[in-house]
């Protein structure tokens, strides 16, 4: 298993995000994913002229809408911290293989597990996926670390970025804080969707941690309620991201430089459940 040296690869990468947003944004031109559903449905069919997206409280022009037609990057991160069993390594293994089974031929994965370490179970690759995973020891939880490396995501023109997290979000030795993780998730270009395996003990702080992230994002916070149905959630998830659309439109109206909060409407009549992300820097 492939250790990555976090210190050094997230403190330069940190260090780069006051100049460098991680958002999609060539020149001025921005893209956004966005789900729309009706009760557990998407919503398919819909064209530039039944969205309005508003930039700064201005109102943007949408030049083009994809829908479920571009290739998917998917990074997924499982926490393998605490007393693992040999039972959990193997329900976690079953997991990873049935979302990597689902995968189209153009679209590609990786699988980061995390500790107080992290590691690469499967390095980034088109299907069939190999995937390589140990059990770490049980010397801590590194999730805000883990998971601000895993959204460090560089642009891909013609692609589709997701994270999905599996985690109970706690953390007690990692070198970042959560005010950092926030930061990361406004930047990334990633949609992060976050699962929380089922754990009845679980605070209101750490569920408050992941829906934090997805809200960010445009993603959603989705409960597993067994380990055994973790691989169904993440596909469930992937599904979900997989059939909404990406909006594009060119800046205009408003200056570039710094926090852009967005909003999306859907203009046709009846209840829609949108999600986009919360805005992006510019």
């Amino acid at each position: 298993m492939k250790l990555l040296v976090l210190a050094g690869v997230v403190l330069a990468t940190t260090a780069t995000f006051a100049q460098q947003p991680v958002f999609r944004r060539t020149a001025d031109s921005v893209s956004v994913s966005v789900s729309v559903r009706r009760g557990g449905a998407a919503i398919i069919g819909l064209q530039a002229g039944d969205f309005a997206v508003l930039d700064n409280g201005v109102r943007q022009t949408i030049s083009a809408v994809d829908y479920n037609v571009l290739p998917i990057d998917l990074r997924l991160v499982f926490d393998t911290s605490g007393s693992i069993s040999e039972d959990d390594l193997g329900q976690y293994l079953r997991a990873m293989r049935q979302v990597a089974a689902v995968l189209a031929p153009q679209d590609r994965c990786e699988i980061i597990t995390f500790n107080s370490r992290i590691a690469d179970a499967a390095s980034r690759q088109s299907p069939p996926i190999t995937i390589t995973l140990r059990r770490g020891g049980p010397d801590g939880t590194a999730f805000f670390d883990a998971v601000s490396l895993a959204m460090v995501t560089v642009p891909v023109v013609d692609r589709r970025q997701i994270t999905i997290v599996l985690s109970d979000a706690r953390d007690n030795s990692s070198f970042f804080d959560e005010a950092t993780l926030l930061d990361v998730a406004r930047r990334t270009d990633a949609v992060v969707y976050t699962i929380l395996p089922s754990d009845p003990g679980l605070g209101l702080l750490s569920i408050a941690r992941l829906q934090s992230l997805s809200l960010l994002t445009g993603g959603r916070f989705v409960r597993a309620p067994h380990e055994r149905l973790m691989g169904r959630a993440v596909i469930g998830a992937l599904e979900e991201f997989r059939h909404s659309y990406v909006l594009r439109y060119t800046l205009a109206g408003t200056p570039l430089a710094g926090w852009h909060t967005l909003e999306v409407k859907v203009r046709r009549p009846g209840r829609h459940r949108i999600r986009a992300r919360a805005g992006y820097f510019g």
